[in-house]
């Protein structure tokens, strides 16, 4: 979430309505605000945010990043405590109304479409949650009211999904956010089971990812500055990381549609990034199982179980032993 884009909108200049005295003080506001949300300390965001709107309170810059705030405190899709991404929701969908897509800044774009994701997400799980009720109902229940209230919450589903996709499409068409935009088109694909564009998004993604890594890699190289090089290395950390995320991701989708060749592609560069993630190695033995590379799968298995932090009594600790011959 840090940007030097974001920056610059919260530093543009306030509402010619207010006085020049607290056109001055909201500047402030705005300038302290995006200071504290890009160092992540998001309390402290919020005090100037709050000060902020007193004086504003439709001010376009910090109902942004207030929805922004909300939206990354918000708990798990699939909890149970929506309030703060209820509240994240209707401030971002609020303020993008107000203007046409053209004309808002890229992180509301994003903000507000990641919303609309996680509401979707959270729908589609309720969907899930209702056709497992009614496949165990018992006497006194009502499994058909059940299946169709599961049908209801799949069509919201689709539809949140489905306008998330159109504002990450927005961002594409501008141009802008690309890497991270990718990344949650992909996901939305997967969610919405469109395989073809799950496809193609993780192509994208996985180019500018890479193009990503490699301008901060040739930053790292010519600076001379050890703090500024210290900060290319933790965006670097957090660029690797990221894109291991996703890797796993389709991987997990290639073994789904039994695709085992783009599986393994998939882990090889996972591991060949990062030796140290022990479940990859038990999902890559599964994917050499497939495909008949029964030693090899073996090799992975006991670097799986070679985990201290492994449970014995685990399913995946009991598949790998029997697929050794333990």
């Amino acid at each position: 979430m840090r940007s030097i884009a974001l920056l610059s909108v919260l530093l543009a200049c306030a509402c010619s309505s207010l006085s020049l005295e607290d056109q001055q003080a909201l500047a402030g506001y705005q300038r302290r605000a995006a200071l504290y949300f890009d160092g992540q300390r998001y309390d402290q965001a919020m005090i100037q945010i709050e000060r902020g709107l007193e004086l504003d309170p439709d001010d376009y810059k910090l109902n942004a990043m207030k929805g922004g705030i909300l939206l990354l405190r918000s708990a798990d899709a699939f909890g149970t405590d929506h309030r703060q991404l209820d509240a994240a929701t209707e401030l971002l969908a609020r303020i993008h109304d107000e203007r046409s897509a053209s004309r808002h800044e890229p992180y509301l774009l994003l903000n507000y479409g990641r919303a609309l994701q996680k509401q979707g997400l959270r729908r589609l799980g309720e969907a899930v949650r209702l056709e497992g009720q009614a496949a165990r109902a018992v006497a006194e229940q009502d499994p058909d009211a059940m299946r169709a209230e599961a049908k209801d919450e799949r069509a919201e589903s689709e539809r949140l999904l489905a306008a998330a996709d159109a504002l990450f499409a927005e961002l594409v068409e501008r141009g802008e956010l690309l890497r991270l935009t990718h990344n949650h088109r992909l996901q939305i694909a997967l969610q919405r089971g469109d395989d073809d564009a799950m496809l193609e998004e993780a192509n994208a993604y996985f180019a500018l990812s890479q193009k990503a890594a490699d301008q901060v890699r040739k930053e790292i190289e010519r600076t001379n500055n050890a703090d500024y090089e210290r900060d290319q290395m933790d965006l670097l950390r957090m660029l690797r990381s990221e894109e291991l995320g996703v890797r796993q991701l389709v991987a997990e989708e290639h073994y789904a549609k039994k695709r085992f060749d783009l599986a393994l592609e998939q882990l090889d560069r996972i591991l060949e990034a990062d030796p140290r993630r022990t479940t990859d190695y038990y999902n890559r033995g599964r994917v050499l199982l497939e495909l008949g590379r029964a030693e090899q799968a073996k090799a992975d298995f006991r670097r799986f179980l070679a985990d201290p932090t492994v449970p014995s009594n685990s399913d995946k600790a009991a598949f790998a032993l029997q697929a050794i011959g333990r």
